[in-house]
């Protein structure tokens, strides 16, 4: 006998509560970006992910706009290990490793990045009203879908705030199994994703290929052969900065034009032998009000990430010879690559100066 929404709802509440890991085929989709991934779960909140295909309009905006740390096609075939604390990521065709403060896994969702995110299954009957919207069929399979709205857009109590940023969903749950098949949601303007795909159209994930054995711990960790390049990334303070890296770092020329950190925490990545290392901090200026009127990110580094890989090659291949007093370097405008993209009403400079 088939279940009612709420005995198969509390069934779902149930069976959530009691995995302890998974493997599957994850596919996300929000309007033109795409991303497939094979990724492993285990409890808690260890997750390795291996992305096998991923589309993203939106990121090579952000790379022509201001640089991002991963291209999609950077990011393909990288193996990414979270273990609950920090990320590994591992570029298996220049083989370097590095070992990432937190969870970094790179999804297009950005963050909230949608992987592996089943555990709104252990609060069904909780957090939402539920209805009955039939059936459907999942890559051969029969699903049983269950309408959500939440029952409070906020939930707040002495010791936790609880935000639901999505209008609406629809949950296909796997009647054998009761895993859930297909997540479709509409986020709200309280979510981030809102602002990626717009008011009207639906994020998706999906499951397929589901193994609910529980993958084994040591696929959690990742141990580099003796081969592989390693580094790791550490905040510091910004006076600590200098006496991290393996090479000689003067900010009198910026600080002399009014110039100072934005905060006193400062990200750097160096290698296991301390001679090799980058680091990205922000500064800015301000008005005598105490208003900010202009801004920078510096990156500095004697090891070219991809990411300082491809502004090199941006800047040579685009870029204008600039003096700089002690050093010649090369300046482009990154607003000039988008003025067919963004209306001029709003359309700014946004230069970007690199040296040697």
């Amino acid at each position: 006998m088939e279940r009612s929404i709420p005995e198969l709802a509390r069934a779902a509440m149930k069976a959530c509560e009691e995995i302890q890991g998974f493997s599957a085929t994850q596919t996300i989709n929000a309007g033109p970006i795409k991303a497939e991934a094979r990724i492993r779960y285990r409890r808690p909140g260890k997750i390795t992910v291996e992305y096998r295909t991923y589309e993203d309009p939106l990121a090579e905006f952000e790379e022509k706009l201001a640089g991002s740390e991963f291209i999609p096609s950077e990011l393909l075939g990288m193996e990414i290990v979270h273990d609950g604390r920090g990320t590994w990521l591992h570029d298996t065709r220049r083989d370097v490793a590095i070992r990432k403060l937190g969870r970094r896994l790179y999804s297009p969702l950005r963050l909230p990045d949608g992987i592996a995110e089943i555990d709104m299954m252990c609060q069904l009957t909780h957090d939402f009203l539920l209805r009955d919207e039939g059936q459907e069929e999942i890559n051969g399979k029969k699903a049983r879908k269950v309408g959500l709205k939440p029952k409070t857009p906020e939930r707040m109590s002495l010791f936790k705030d609880e935000i639901f940023p999505l209008k609406r969903a629809v949950l296909s749950i796997d009647p054998e199994t009761l895993f859930p098949m297909r997540i479709l949601f509409y986020p709200t303007q309280r979510s981030p994703l809102y602002y990626i795909v717009g008011p009207s159209t639906p994020i998706t994930i999906e499951y397929k290929d589901v193994m609910l054995a529980v993958p084994d711990e040591d696929l959690f960790s990742f141990t580099p052969s003796e081969e592989t390049r390693v580094f790791n990334e550490e905040e510091i303070v910004v006076k600590d900065l200098a006496d991290k890296l393996p090479f000689e770092l003067s900010l009198e020329q910026i600080t002399q034009r009014g110039y100072v950190p934005r905060d006193d925490r400062v990200l750097i990545t160096a290698n296991e032998d301390g001679d090799r290392a980058y680091a990205l901090f922000s500064l800015e200026k301000k008005d005598s009000d105490g208003k900010q009127t202009s801004g920078m990110s510096l990156r500095v580094g004697n090891y070219l990430s991809p990411d300082m890989n491809r502004r090199r090659a941006l800047l040579a291949d685009n870029g204008e010879e600039t003096d700089l007093g002690e050093a010649k370097g090369r300046i482009i405008d990154r607003g000039s690559l988008l003025k067919d993209g963004i209306p001029e009403s709003v359309r700014r400079s946004l230069l970007e100066i690199g040296w040697q």
